[in-house]
């Protein structure tokens, strides 16, 4: 993730909002001029130098702070990091985003660092008025107290790391670094400081039949090794995703539900993110919902309803398994002269191959809808229109100021006709005839 000015402005007007000015030393002062017994002021300092890139700063702030009392800096930790970990929250991030964040920008022992912080306070174990969201990312995170109840924690951390104390703060410093660097974000899931103040918010996934139904079609296509076999399966799985936005859409406009639209946000990681943001682009668009990317963050938000954003994820992370098989069944890819071609290529590829998944699923979407209106006897023309509406107002509420821009381009000729191939090989089984000549 890269740090910018802009990105570290935002974190220290946010943690300098809290009035506590000993832990928002903004990294300009010397080292000499910071309080010598006050470890809990030397580690915000170490902090700021590690996300100035500082690090003759941080080298010396870790120096002085191994020289204090074990207990009295540890004891600071756990207040630096808990009051950092709820900036950050406050500031929109759901834990499973922050860790991801530490852990692009520095490695996984700085995650796990960060997954035992979470264990400290009302995040480790929430209470009834927490989203279920919230609760699950935890476990599925680990975050759990290991160390006893009561004890700091960060000593502990570093024999069960296998590091030494000094390596442990400058580890410590370098995660507090990439927290104070993270931008606000718009909020999907309600903070720790108002769970007790307001509803527990979304829950997350819609688990239903249907859904269940569709992961297990797309799991078995994703694993078959028969071509056909997979065909039919995704074609299935299309197909019982069509009409279960079409029923949810009727029940909502006959007033048999009073679902409103929703925002989940997903990983799109390198290598290829932002073709890869192409093809969830394609696969949203054909299922009523509204993508927006957070580019130097690697994150997608999604706004629709949540059965549809349920729907867009799981053909989309099945399209990508399949297009990546395809990928890594070419191998490398040198030009005449035997230099390597591999990244252009992999790169045209998967944006051809999200061109033709678009034009496919909108496609496929059309004939569904065709025959829903045959099956209920009415125009679904209004239903679909008053969708769309709701989707839209809710990204105009969540997204004010939103840039639109280009996506990159395709610069090798095989990698785009090898990706229009592969994404016709993922066709949608019964309107394959049709399909094939829709481009």
């Amino acid at each position: 993730m890269g740090r910018n000015n802009q990105q570290r402005r935002t974190a220290k007007k946010r943690k300098g909002g809290s009035g506590q000015r000993r832990h928002d030393p903004g990294g300009s002062a010397p080292l000499g001029w910071q309080p010598a017994d006050d470890p809990e002021w030397l580690l915000a300092g170490a902090g700021h130098s590690a996300a100035d890139g500082d690090g003759e700063r941080l080298e010396a702030a870790v120096e002085h702070l191994a020289r204090l009392p074990v207990r009295r800096v540890e004891e600071a930790a756990v207040v630096v990091t808990a009051e950092m970990l709820a900036a950050v929250f406050e500031g929109g991030w759901q834990p499973a985003e922050a860790v991801r964040a530490v852990r692009r920008d520095r490695s996984s022992v700085h995650a796990e660092l960060v997954t035992t912080a979470m264990a400290v306070d009302r995040w480790r174990l929430p209470g009834t008025t927490a989203p279920a969201g919230w609760t699950s990312q935890l476990v599925d995170l680990g975050v759990e107290r290991w160390w006893g109840n009561g004890d700091p924690w960060l000593h502990m951390w570093a024999r069960r790391a296998g590091v030494t104390w000094p390596a442990a703060l400058r580890t410590a410093a370098e995660t507090l670094g990439v927290l104070m660097a993270l931008p606000t974000l718009q909020r999907v899931l309600v903070p720790p400081s108002v769970w007790g103040a307001s509803p527990a918010g979304p829950a997350g996934a819609v688990a239903d039949g249907v859904m269940a139904k569709i992961r297990a079609l797309l799991a078995k296509a994703e694993s078959t090794a028969f071509e056909a076999e997979a065909e039919a399966l995704t074609a299935k799985a299309q197909e019982l995703m069509a009409r279960h936005a079409v029923d949810e859409a009727v029940a909502r406009a006959d007033g048999g539900r009073s679902e409103a639209p929703t925002m989940r946000r997903i990983p799109v990681d390198d290598p290829y993110a932002a073709a890869k943001g192409q093809l969830l682009n394609a696969v949203a668009g054909a299922n009523g919902v509204r993508t927006v990317s957070y580019r130097p963050l690697g994150l997608v938000a999604l706004v629709g309803f949540a059965s549809d954003i349920d729907a867009v994820e799981v053909l989309f992370t099945s399209l990508l398994v399949q297009a990546t098989r395809a990928l890594v069944e070419r191998g490398r890819v040198t030009d005449g002269r035997g230099r390597s071609r591999t990244r252009s290529y992999r790169q045209s590829f998967l944006l051809a191959y999200a061109s033709r998944v678009r034009e496919r699923l909108h496609a496929a979407a059309s004939v569904a809808h065709s025959e829903a209106e045959t099956a209920l006897g009415r125009s679904l023309l209004p239903v679909l229109a008053g969708r769309d509406h709701e989707v839209e107002e809710a990204l105009a509420r969540r997204f004010p100021s939103l840039h639109y821009h280009n996506g990159p381009r395709a610069t090798n000729m095989d990698g785009w006709r090898h990706g229009r191939v592969a994404a016709e090989l993922a066709n949608l089984g019964e309107e394959r005839g049709m399909l094939s000549n829709a481009g």
